[in-house]
């Protein structure tokens, strides 16, 4: 008796471990190769229900296309057509899964990949594929079925897991075909569903969700975000950037923050986060509210340019970066900096002006009396105008800067240096983005209304025809896009939209709509 309990607890043991195992086989996102630098999410039903596309107002729009569809068909390829239009997971994929795109130094293709929910009606759409002569029949390989669609395209899938890889050459077709098959046979630990960074991207509850580490990036790009982190021996793929997209009422809304398991570059990006502090908005009052490009930080000086230092990009491209007075200058900063770009005009160099909290002048002093320990290079110069005002001359430009109430200031403008100090009529105070800076640490805003006022965007925009016109309407729609921190270690950005009260996605199908008149 006790001999047949034990055995049938030890079938039922295994009977469970089989169907465990074959669950997790039939994961779709276990055809995601472990080592892939980029994974994208994307939420089919969240964007079409955000979209407005099932809303009444499109009904006139569906019915045109399924007219047009219905001309250029048979009955029978017509009603599978309208079937799907009508509900998508008539296609036979499950649109209420993600969908996932990737790279993978391992696997060199454009790839997607998605969710089976019912694997007749997909051959059924495919058959009509082939109908319409947009893929060709469909071929049995090693453990998985496929399509070659448009020539370098192809479609593969078994009973859960569908992948649409673009073959760049014909002559790789049968590699990659070979890859294909060893994806479909993966197990979720051979595959990237044990990554850490990939679990939590899965988290995430945007419309898209991201994850994609410093290898992936062009390598210009990961100079530039690597910010301290090339002073240690870390593999840049061990970084990444996590984050989602957002379609919201009046907003397209962009979240990341770096994710490492790395200790060392856990220790610099900590490291990076002391470099700033709380921002005072001590100097909006001096940029005028048609300060096309603004830029607020909080800085800790000194840390700042100990980051920069660690930085190798910044210690190659700043030929006086390890100068003494250079690092006294960093030092004397004690709170916001801040930068605006105030004008764009032709046959001139855009207008800037800069301000910054500093502790005193001394380091300006010091940097005018000890200048030719800076290197300058010919035609470059420093000259002292009065009391702690200079200008550094150079064949391409002069730069104004100085040091006045306990602040320092920097401007290549003439009208600018004269005005110093002086707060404008109608300032970046008055603007609707100056309560976003509130509690940040960092702020960068781009004032569309500002750009699009531009005697030179106008004059583009007259004579470049209907094409410029269109990218002028379409710019029109936005008010701004900023840039901040909204707390340790995440930053996001903001594309906010004139129409606070419809959704962003369907703006912006509303937008195509009327371009293409449907």
């Amino acid at each position: 008796m006790v001999k047949k309990m034990i055995s049938r607890l030890l079938v039922s043991a295994m009977l469970i471990v089989f169907i465990a195992a074959c669950s997790q086989k039939s994961e779709y996102t276990s055809a995601i190769p472990a080592d892939a630098s980029a994974v994208a999410s994307i939420n089919l039903k969240s964007l079409a229900d955000k979209s407005g596309l099932k809303d009444k107002e499109n009904e006139a729009a569906k019915q045109k296309m399924i007219e047009a569809l219905k001309s250029g068909t048979t009955a029978a390829t017509f009603q599978q057509l309208e079937k799907v239009l009508n509900n998508p997971k008539e296609s036979g994929i499950d649109v209420d899964a993600p969908v996932y795109v990737f790279t993978s130094p391992s696997f060199p293709y454009a790839s997607l990949v998605t969710k089976i929910l019912d694997i007749d009606k997909l051959r059924t759409s495919l058959d009509v594929m082939v109908k319409e002569q947009i893929c060709q029949p469909v071929e049995e390989t090693d453990g998985y079925s496929y399509a070659v669609v448009a020539n370098q395209n192809i479609f593969a899938f078994n009973e859960t897991t569908a992948m649409l890889v673009k073959v760049n050459r014909k002559s790789q077709m049968e590699n990659a075909q070979k890859a294909i098959g060893e994806l479909m046979k993966q197990t979720p630990e051979k595959s990237i569903a044990g990554n850490a960074g990939f679990q939590k991207m899965q988290k995430q509850k945007g419309d898209g969700n991201f994850l994609a580490s410093l290898a992936a990036l062009p390598q210009a790009y990961a100079r530039q975000l690597n910010i301290g982190l090339t002073s240690i021996k870390v593999d840049p793929k061990d970084i990444m950037a996590l984050g989602n997209l957002n379609f919201e009422k009046g907003k397209i809304a962009l979240q990341f923050e770096y994710y490492t398991e790395n200790e060392e570059a856990k220790a610099m990006l900590k490291k990076q986060e002391k470099a700033t502090t709380k921002l005072n908005t001590t100097f909006l009052k001096y940029f005028p509210a048609s300060t096309i490009a603004f830029m607020n930080i909080g800085a800790n000086g000194e840390e700042l340019y100990n980051l920069l230092q660690e930085n190798e990009e910044f210690r190659n491209t700043v030929s006086i970066s390890k100068a003494e007075e250079v690092k006294a200058l960093f030092a004397s900063f004690n709170g916001d900096i801040s930068a605006g770009l105030i004008n764009i005009t032709m046959g001139k160099d855009p207008a800037f002006v800069a301000y910054a909290d500093v502790k005193n002048g001394n380091a300006l002093k010091a940097l005018y009396d000890n200048k030719k320990a800076l290197n300058l290079k010919r035609g470059e110069d420093i000259v002292l105008l009065s009391d702690n005002e200079y200008v550094y001359k150079s064949r391409a430009m002069n730069i104004f800067f100085g040091f006045k109430d306990n602040q320092m200031y920097a401007t290549n403008d003439e009208l600018l240096y004269k005005n110093i100090g002086k707060a404008a009529d109608k300032s970046i105070k008055d603007t609707s983005y100056a309560s976003d800076m509130k509690g940040k640490n960092f702020f960068f805003v781009i004032n569309m209304d500002a750009i699009l006022e531009l005697p030179i965007v106008k004059m583009m925009t007259g004579f470049g025809g209907e094409e410029y016109q269109t990218y002028y309407n379409l710019a029109s729609q936005v008010s701004y896009l900023e840039v901040s921190n909204v707390s340790d270690g995440v930053s996001e950005v903001d594309l906010i939209l004139k129409n606070k009260d419809t959704n962003s996605l369907k703006q912006i199908v509303d937008f195509v709509k009327k371009f293409t008149g449907m």
